[in-house]
């Protein structure tokens, strides 16, 4: 008897535990909802670029605010510290501290760099007519993986995938294919922090900067 009374609440438990999980479904308008209301974030990016067949690892300070502005800054290797890519919605600069170079760009529009933001993403997922989402469970975690198409993309940059932790709804990782399906850059977010504090001068090269 005392062993039925056990199956039966092991049973009701289990049961419990299933009716509290959310289906791919709800946790996917969860995600897409928590994504939407972001209006900043910041995190340390690995970018792991293929250059003609071999891997090449970079890591950036990404510093985003909507609609469009964000900041890029080299953290490694040596060769990249300290540089810097600013996007103010309109005009861009970018400064090689090592050489003291600046170049400023009016009326700038798209670049690669864009592409490893998720505010980017976001935007090219709600344009895009072939986006889609579907579940895959990762190293003992469940995600979500949002798909899309870039929109007005080329041969070296035709697709995105974005994983988000489905119980967290942090991003892990993003994933940019060319139009044969190989991978070209995968990017992995560290100490993702949503709506970051971040003043309107963060995107502005200051001159105390250079």
């Amino acid at each position: 008897m005392k062993y039925w009374r056990v199956v039966i609440i092991l049973g009701l438990a289990l049961m419990l535990v299933a009716c509290q999980q959310p289906t791919n479904e709800e946790a996917y308008y969860k995600i897409q909802k928590k994504l939407a209301d972001m209006e900043s974030y910041q995190c340390k990016a690995k970018i792991y670029i293929n250059q003609e067949g071999q891997e090449v690892e970079y890591t950036f300070l990404q510093s985003f605010k909507k609609p469009n502005q964000y900041r890029l800054e080299g953290l490694a290797p040596e060769g990249i510290r300290g540089n810097l890519t600013i996007y103010n919605g309109k005009t861009a600069w970018l400064w090689n501290p090592s050489i003291n170079q600046i170049w400023k760009i009016d009326n700038f529009h798209q670049s690669q760099e864009q592409m490893m933001f998720i505010g980017y993403f976001l935007r090219n997922y709600v344009s895009s007519k072939e986006a889609s989402f579907r579940a895959e469970g990762l190293q003992d975690k469940d995600y979500i993986i949002l798909s899309t198409e870039i929109p007005g993309g080329n041969h070296y940059f035709a697709q995105q995938k974005l994983w988000v932790d489905k119980k967290e709804m942090i991003p892990l990782k993003l994933y940019i294919y060319d139009i044969k399906g190989n991978t070209r850059y995968r990017v992995y977010y560290e100490d993702f922090f949503y709506n970051f504090k971040l003043e309107d001068e963060l995107f502005y090269l200051q001159q105390q900067e250079y």
